[in-house]
């Protein structure tokens, strides 16, 4: 009875290996096919999957032999690779190890991709000018992904770490597969038509062109497009460009990423708030001192012509003026009357009945004075004033002349 040998894995993956270089068709391959899930390392080294319709081999491609290409492999690149096919024993799996690769033409859904793609941006969808840019203050995140994997948990830990008070809404959706198209447009407009969503993040893993094909669907290319809430593409790997990061207002190179453009650092924005308070502030109290100083200012311009001393001092003036006016008015009055009284002596003693008081009187006739007894005649009636009235009288004989010695001694007299 033969024994049984038992291997470890690592034991069993070198005799393999083993087996690999021992085969000379395996030593010198060229394989033909399409790449798939590309991805550049830092250090030069390129990862890619060789695949056509029913199978696929990982590839890898040193540094060294990256540098001798004439064109850069791409996603969807039909290419002829030659190399050498060995295992890796770390991981179990064979690989073929790249030392040429000659492009050969691009696969169907690269070609798929640039048509739409071109479609697309005739109709203006990823023109800049469309752009929204993200808002300053973000009270709640619209994340559409799926609810499993490493995506909602790298966005929820930078949001957290970055705002404590971050609400991170979470639209569960299939990111790829049957009706996975569906679910993401839907989810976009269902969170664009939330009020209170400030931002909405698009996000999946890495992934072959086939695993990312979702997010080049014209449906859901369509849907971001659409969208008037600013909207965040984090689709794969920094090297993963699909259509869906063209439409988008930000296209961000991972889902962390997505997380720190979109959120602002809370404590970032606190300390820049407290720096506005403190000029705000400063700013408050220097208004107050100018306004203090302009009001002393004012206060003392007042003072110095205050209307209710202007109105005390006019007052006063306008009592002297008063008292002055009285007694000028007084003073001239008085000097009037005197001068009346003077005017009346005059008059008094200039005046013919003021010789009445004297016994003497005033012949009239028809309210005229007669100055000359040769003017009456006999029967004319006349009027006779003295000192304390009138009276009437008619004359009875002819006038005779009585004028002393200035007459020659004839005297005339009136009979009445």
């Amino acid at each position: 009875m033969a024994v049984k040998r038992v291997l470890t894995v690592s034991q069993l993956n070198e005799y393999v290996r083993g087996i690999f270089r021992l085969d000379p068709l395996l030593q010198s391959v060229e394989v033909r096919g399409e790449i798939s899930n590309f991805k550049f390392h830092q250090s030069g080294t390129l990862f890619f999957t060789l695949k056509d319709e029913t199978a696929a081999i990982s590839c890898v491609m040193y540094a060294q032999d990256a540098e001798n290409l004439q064109v850069m492999p791409f996603e969807g690149m039909r290419a002829v690779v030659g190399g050498t096919v060995g295992l890796y024993p770390r991981a179990g799996q064979y690989q073929l190890t790249a030392r040429t690769l000659d492009a050969a033409g691009t696969g169907v859904l690269y070609e798929r991709l640039q048509a739409l793609r071109r479609r697309l941006e005739r109709e203006g969808l990823f023109e800049g000018e469309k752009k929204q840019p993200l808002p300053r203050f973000v009270r709640t995140v619209g994340v559409v992904s799926s609810p499993t994997g490493a995506v909602i948990h790298d966005i929820l830990h930078v949001s957290l770490r970055r705002d404590p008070g971050i609400r991170v809404l979470l639209c569960p959706v299939r990111v790829q597969g049957a009706g996975a198209q569906e679910e993401v447009s839907r989810a976009i407009a269902l969170l664009d038509g939330m009020k209170d969503v400030d931002v909405i993040l698009v996000a999946r893993g890495g992934g072959s062109m086939e695993d990312l094909w979702t997010f080049n669907e014209e449906k859901v290319v369509r849907a971001v497009a659409a969208c008037k809430t600013p909207i965040v593409s984090a689709v794969g790997h920094e090297t993963d460009v699909t259509l869906c990061d063209l439409a988008a207002d930000l296209r961000a190179p991972t889902p962390s990423a997505a997380a720190e453009c979109a959120v602002p650092m809370r404590q970032a924005w606190l300390e820049h708030i407290a720096a506005l308070e403190k000029t705000l502030a400063e700013s408050a109290r220097e208004k107050i001192r100018a306004c203090r100083a302009e009001r002393a200012l004012s206060v003392a311009r007042l003072e110095a012509s205050r209307p209710d001393r202007r109105i005390e001092e006019n007052r006063q003036r306008l009592m002297q003026t008063t008292q002055q006016l009285r007694s000028g008015v007084r003073g001239m009055l008085t000097r009037k009357a005197e001068r009346l009284r003077q005017k009346r002596r005059e008059m008094e003693l200039l005046s013919p009945y003021h010789v009445l008081a004297r016994g003497y009187a005033i012949v009239q006739r028809g309210g005229c004075v007669a100055t000359s007894a040769a003017a009456l005649r006999v029967g004319e009636e006349i009027t006779v004033r003295f000192a304390d009235g009138y009276v009437g009288a008619r004359v009875t004989a002819q006038p005779v002349s009585d004028m002393g010695e200035d007459n020659g001694g004839k005297e005339e007299r009136l009979h009445v």
